[in-house]
């Protein structure tokens, strides 16, 4: 049995031809044309896991810091300082959008939940352009040749051809 590989240029970006087997009159080879398309959806799709992963995790510091300041948590213990430092971050471009609302220590900040919104609005239509701008269509396809040759007759070949888009 020999390998033998060959690259031909073609209008996708790469095709590969090779030869699976060969012995006296008979060879079958294999050419597989690579997918670039599908090889790019799959990154936009790992990339868009990330930004939805990063989503859900501002979400969840957010909502934490709404649920501490409505139940009036005390600002001065460890994880609500960790929960307001990190989340300030993000809640400070809508500080003062609305007045806060205040009843026997604990606030409604409205605020914090237009800030969830928007980033999720945000977050979304980054996801939703990433595959517009990125977006690239081929097709896949495999074709299979085997040829044989009756030994000592070389007028005698067979070639069958097999062709599998994807």
């Amino acid at each position: 049995m020999q390998e033998n590989q060959s690259n031909r240029p073609t209008s996708v970006d790469r095709r590969q031809e090779t030869v699976v087997t060969q012995e006296p009159g008979y060879a079958a080879t294999e050419q597989t044309t690579r997918d670039v398309a599908a090889e790019q959806r799959l990154r936009v799709f790992q990339v868009t896991r990330i930004i939805w992963t990063v989503l859900s995790m501002l979400e969840i510091v957010l909502l934490a810091r709404f649920v501490l300041k409505l139940l009036g948590a005390n600002p001065n213990s460890g994880f609500a300082v960790f929960v307001y430092g990190v989340s300030g971050l993000f809640a400070a471009p809508f500080a003062g959008l609305f007045p806060i609302s205040a009843a026997g220590g604990s606030l409604l900040e409205t605020t914090t939940i237009i800030a969830m919104i928007i980033y999720a609005l945000l977050f979304w239509g980054v996801v939703r352009l990433i595959p517009i701008i990125t977006d690239r269509s081929t097709v896949r396809s495999v074709t299979r040749t085997t040829r044989e040759q009756t030994p000592g007759s070389p007028g005698n070949v067979r070639t069958t051809n097999s062709t599998t888009k994807e």
